[in-house]
């Protein structure tokens, strides 16, 4: 059975801590697979997607914290998630033309397009309330249009949900659909851990005539969650980091789906972008 994002994310924290509590002498990598009740391939992926990120280093079967870690630092790891998402926002802001009708759901990767989007005249319809501190930030082009779906708010995540949301979605035709998840798989497809916005969602999804973009940190790919959105084969791009595990690239993009893996620095060809243009 695959671990939840949750586990993961709460393990990797876990570690982390450990780790720090003995930053000159290490742990052993079986002790750590111990300590955490999982096998020793499965603490090995996570120390590698942890060295990736700078946190820590292996060295002859030990894990040991990274001399750059920044001990003031109260969550590097939640930092390091943040930038990843960024990272991603700004990628996906690049298949926005001006003139767009946008679809953006509740995720927060998802709504950090949006900061890069200030020189392009677009129309975003969501369901995400936090939108206002986007607007606030004047990330948005005053030239450009939010469109707030109304509906049932569900805090904390500040949500729109319910017939108004769904009626509202069903009325828009979209160019592009920007559109976070809880996981996903090939098997399973997008998955969403609130039942309230699985079916706002998957309206996204079909209310979307042009391009649909799936926004997934490494965490979420091949992890499914509790509520289905939409298959796989709904999906026209995954846009994910360098953390997400190399198979599981291969896997989706042999399905047919473009998979553009990001740095804090990437950046993609303007012929990459074009081909979904033409």
């Amino acid at each position: 059975m695959k671990n939840s994002i949750e586990e993961i994310q709460k393990r990797h924290n876990n570690i982390e801590k450990l780790l720090k509590s003995s930053p000159n002498s290490g742990i052993k990598v079986s002790d750590l697979a111990k300590k955490f009740n999982v096998s020793t391939m499965t603490i090995r992926r996570d120390l590698n997607k942890m060295e990736k990120m700078g946190i820590i280093k292996k060295h002859h079967g030990y894990a040991i914290i990274s001399s750059n870690y920044d001990f003031h630092d109260s969550s590097p790891t939640n930092s390091n998630i943040e930038r990843i998402k960024i990272s991603i926002g700004e990628m996906t802001a690049k298949f926005i033309k001006n003139g767009d009708t946008v679809f953006i759901n509740t995720s927060s990767t998802a709504l950090y397009a949006l900061d890069f989007l200030s020189n392009r005249e677009i129309t975003i319809v969501t369901n995400n309330l936090k939108i206002h501190e986007k607007i606030h930030k004047e990330s948005i082009n005053p030239a450009s249009s939010a469109i707030l779906t109304g509906g049932e708010l569900r805090l904390p995540k500040e949500a729109l949900t319910g017939q108004i949301a769904e009626e509202a979605i069903s009325k828009v035709f979209a160019n592009v659909a920007i559109v976070g998840c809880s996981g996903f798989s090939l098997i399973n497809g997008v998955t969403t851990s609130n039942a309230n916005e699985s079916k706002i969602n998957r309206l996204m999804v079909e209310k979307t005539n042009g391009l649909v973009i799936l926004v997934a940190d490494y965490r979420k790919i091949n992890n499914d969650s509790n509520f289905y959105v939409c298959g796989s084969e709904n999906i026209d791009i995954l846009i994910t980091d360098e953390f997400c595990d190399s198979m599981a690239i291969k896997e989706i993009e042999e399905s047919g789906i473009q998979v553009i893996t990001v740095t804090v620095d990437s950046n993609i060809s303007k012929e990459e972008i074009d081909q979904h243009f033409t």
